[in-house]
């Protein structure tokens, strides 16, 4: 699986997720735990959630439109540095202002923004890279070191902002992003897709070709029962995660200054069991059968999300978090995979930015419910609705086409 490395270009690429995903990580829990420190308000932890997810939302179909008309790699370079400039801005504000709600928020969504930009194209851009033999090592690479150093700038980072502040957080975290632009810089020696207009005719504007993105989700039945799958799932798995640090300190009785820690032990073993779930995605090669993956991951993801509730000990909570993210990260790598196989290199921008507002779109409804439950039914009312809701809503697409989704290396 490592001989994917031997790929100068892709170790690149490889070595730019792991800095930016290294000090992503750690920003991500400063912002949640700045919030609760100042307010305490699970809605305003709730805004966070929705402000970045909610200008995934707003971008993403533009976004797809702009990977298949541009080059990929500038995009991603360029949003690696917009992220970094929002985090001097926020750092500066919080510095000589101070804690400011509204500065976050502001923060949260132009990375969302831009991440809504650098994800699509990143991911179009490894298959133009590895080809098809290597690319199935290349996503659980990427996926599973990404998943290692999530749980360790989870973690990290919950001490962190307990120890320093968020400030050094965040300040860390724009770091990482302009090493992760400098790295992508060096991306050579490689013919990019670049969207062009046949011959003797102009090139399609950028409405025409976001149209010719949803006139190819909807007539490819599996694909579009793949994104409504996952916009169900997201919905309900939202309703938990975006409330794990109530969890430890509700349901775990996290102390004073401790359930900082535990949230961020919580949120880093989750993050870090993608990692063996992205090993066995390559391993079985389950692309084969991606579909049937798809739907008994999901149903497992839910029950796991039920046994925080049912098991509420550290001790087993602990474990739970890592299960749940196991079976994540096989279903991610092996989504990933099968569709950048299927899906033409011309259509791949547009695919997962339609992929992410279809699936994405329900996520800032998630968040809000799950806030209002949270504040006035307690966070494990919340975590079993979002169990069953996960189980359930899996469980419905297996009576579609979904299930016999696959690809098979051509004979």
């Amino acid at each position: 699986m490592f001989s994917v490395l031997r790929n100068r270009n892709f170790a690149k690429i490889f070595l730019a997720g792991v800095a930016s995903a290294s000090g992503f990580s750690i920003g991500q829990i400063a912002l949640v735990l700045i919030v609760v420190a100042n307010t305490g308000s699970s809605f305003d932890v709730g805004f966070v959630g929705v402000a970045f997810i909610l200008a995934s939302v707003i971008f993403s179909l533009a976004a797809g439109a702009m990977v298949d008309r541009y080059e990929r790699r500038r995009l991603m370079v360029v949003s690696d540095l917009a992220r970094a400039a929002i985090l001097v801005v926020l750092v500066v504000t919080l510095i000589f202002v101070g804690f400011n709600l509204a500065a976050v928020l502001v923060a949260a969504f132009v990375i969302g923004s831009f991440s809504t930009l650098f994800t699509p194209a990143e991911r179009a851009l490894t298959p133009e890279v590895v080809g098809t033999e290597e690319l199935v090592n290349a996503n659980a690479l990427v996926q599973a070191s990404s998943s290692v150093i999530q749980f360790a700038g989870n973690a990290v980072g919950g001490i962190l902002v307990a120890t320093v502040g968020a400030i050094i957080a965040f300040s860390l975290n724009s770091a990482t992003f302009i090493i992760s632009a400098l790295l992508i810089v060096g991306v050579v020696g490689y013919t990019g897709h670049v969207r062009q207009g046949v011959a003797g005719q102009a090139k399609p504007s950028a409405i025409d070709d976001i149209k010719e993105g949803f006139r190819y989700i909807v007539n490819f039945r599996t694909l579009l029962y793949l994104t409504l799958s996952a916009g169900a799932g997201n919905f309900f798995l939202t309703m938990a995660f975006q409330y794990f640090v109530f969890y430890a300190k509700q349901i775990l009785n996290g102390g004073v200054g401790q359930y900082g820690i535990l949230y961020g032990l919580l949120v880093g073993l989750f993050s870090l069991g993608w990692a063996p779930g992205a090993f066995v995605a390559a391993r079985f090669n389950t692309v084969r059968f991606a579909g049937k993956v798809w739907i008994l991951c999901g149903v497992a993801e839910g029950a796991g999300i039920g046994l925080l509730v049912l098991f509420p000990q550290t001790l087993i909570a602990l474990p739970t978090a890592f299960m749940i993210g196991v079976f994540l990260g096989l279903t991610n790598a092996t989504w990933l995979t099968i569709v950048q196989l299927i899906v033409p290199t011309e259509m791949q921008g547009r695919y997962f930015g339609l992929d992410q507002l279809g699936s994405f779109a329900v996520i800032p409804v998630g968040q809000v419910i799950g806030a209002i439950i949270v504040a006035t039914s307690g966070v494990g009312f919340d975590f079993m609705l979002a169990s069953l809701g996960v189980m359930v809503s899996a469980g419905i697409f297996a009576f579609t086409g979904l299930r016999n989704l696959k690809w098979e290396k051509p004979s």
